[in-house]
Protein backbone atom coordinates (compact mmCIF):
# COMPACT_ATOMS: atom_id res chain seq x y z
CA UNK A 1 0.00 0.00 0.00
CA UNK A 2 1.31 3.54 -0.86
CA UNK A 3 1.78 6.36 1.73
CA UNK A 4 -0.90 8.21 -0.11
CA UNK A 5 -3.29 4.71 -0.02
CA UNK A 6 -2.34 4.70 3.96
CA UNK A 7 -3.06 8.21 4.57
CA UNK A 8 -6.50 8.19 2.95
CA UNK A 9 -7.12 4.34 4.48
CA UNK A 10 -6.50 6.35 7.91
CA UNK A 11 -8.51 9.63 6.96
CA UNK A 12 -11.81 7.44 6.51
CA UNK A 13 -11.57 5.63 9.19
CA UNK A 14 -10.58 8.33 11.64
CA UNK A 15 -10.66 7.20 15.51
CA UNK A 16 -13.82 8.58 16.72
CA UNK A 17 -16.13 8.11 20.09
CA UNK A 18 -18.23 6.10 17.28
CA UNK A 19 -15.67 3.84 16.17
CA UNK A 20 -14.67 2.89 19.56
CA UNK A 21 -18.29 2.54 21.32
CA UNK A 22 -18.67 -0.42 22.91
CA UNK A 23 -21.71 -1.14 20.57
CA UNK A 24 -19.65 -1.61 17.91
CA UNK A 25 -19.07 -6.09 17.58
CA UNK A 26 -16.47 -5.87 14.83
CA UNK A 27 -13.82 -3.86 12.05
CA UNK A 28 -12.65 -4.07 8.76
CA UNK A 29 -9.02 -5.21 8.29
CA UNK A 30 -8.20 -1.00 7.49
CA UNK A 31 -9.95 -0.04 10.37
CA UNK A 32 -8.41 -2.87 12.90
CA UNK A 33 -5.07 -1.45 11.30
CA UNK A 34 -5.71 2.26 12.06
CA UNK A 35 -6.89 1.78 15.75
CA UNK A 36 -3.70 -0.76 16.12
CA UNK A 37 -1.49 2.04 14.57
CA UNK A 38 0.08 -0.81 12.24
CA UNK A 39 -0.62 -1.26 8.27
CA UNK A 40 -3.27 -3.60 6.80
CA UNK A 41 -0.33 -5.99 6.18
CA UNK A 42 0.40 -6.61 9.72
CA UNK A 43 -3.02 -7.23 10.25
CA UNK A 44 -2.91 -9.92 7.71
CA UNK A 45 -0.16 -11.52 8.63
CA UNK A 46 -1.51 -11.46 12.49
CA UNK A 47 -4.63 -13.36 10.80
CA UNK A 48 -2.34 -15.79 8.31
CA UNK A 49 -0.52 -16.75 11.42
CA UNK A 50 -3.82 -17.40 13.99
CA UNK A 51 -2.62 -14.60 16.53
CA UNK A 52 -5.57 -12.80 15.64
CA UNK A 53 -8.78 -14.33 15.12
CA UNK A 54 -11.01 -13.37 12.05
CA UNK A 55 -14.41 -14.19 10.45
CA UNK A 56 -15.19 -14.43 6.39
CA UNK A 57 -18.80 -12.23 5.74
CA UNK A 58 -19.08 -13.10 2.22
CA UNK A 59 -15.81 -11.33 0.40
CA UNK A 60 -15.20 -9.23 3.90
CA UNK A 61 -12.96 -10.18 6.34
CA UNK A 62 -13.69 -9.03 9.50
CA UNK A 63 -12.44 -8.99 13.07
CA UNK A 64 -14.35 -9.04 15.93
CA UNK A 65 -13.81 -6.21 19.05
CA UNK A 66 -13.44 -8.55 20.98
CA UNK A 67 -10.97 -10.79 19.15
CA UNK A 68 -8.73 -6.96 18.49
CA UNK A 69 -8.54 -6.35 22.18
CA UNK A 70 -7.33 -10.05 23.15
CA UNK A 71 -4.75 -9.85 19.98
CA UNK A 72 -3.43 -6.06 21.35
CA UNK A 73 -3.48 -7.45 24.97
CA UNK A 74 -2.17 -10.54 24.62
CA UNK A 75 1.07 -8.80 22.77
CA UNK A 76 4.51 -9.08 24.79
CA UNK A 77 4.92 -5.99 26.75
CA UNK A 78 8.08 -3.73 25.47
CA UNK A 79 11.27 -4.50 27.89
CA UNK A 80 13.88 -1.72 27.71
CA UNK A 81 17.35 -2.71 29.07
CA UNK A 82 19.14 -0.65 31.31
CA UNK A 83 22.35 0.29 30.39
Amino acid sequence: MSLSSHVEVQRRYEVTDQTLSPERAAYSVAEAAVLAGVGRDQVYAAIRDGSLDARKWGRRTIIPAAALQRFLTNLPPLRLLRA
